[in-house]
């Protein structure tokens, strides 16, 4: 579970950076507050798609009785084939 908030938190940061990079190249030069909160709502639907894929992953896992590592692996060979 720490695995999947450390990828959206990391995530939310990669997005709120490029959003603010790509308003320094701009020749516009938009204000960077608005900038940022502009990334971070883009971010937000970010989070709650990974929250969702993470969450329906653990249901399926606990219907299937098997663990999280066990859960990982599967995808991991399906994504594979």
């Amino acid at each position: 579970m720490l695995d999947i908030i450390n990828l959206i938190a990391f995530s939310g940061i990669f997005n709120v950076l490029f959003f603010w990079y790509a308003s320094t190249k701009m020749s516009s030069k938009p204000d960077p507050i608005k900038t940022l909160i502009v990334s971070f709502v883009f971010s937000i639907p970010l989070s709650f798609l990974l929250i969702g894929v993470y969450t329906t992953m653990l249901i399926y896992a606990v219907k299937n009785g098997a663990s999280e590592d066990a859960m990982w692996e599967y995808m991991e060979q399906e994504e594979l084939q």
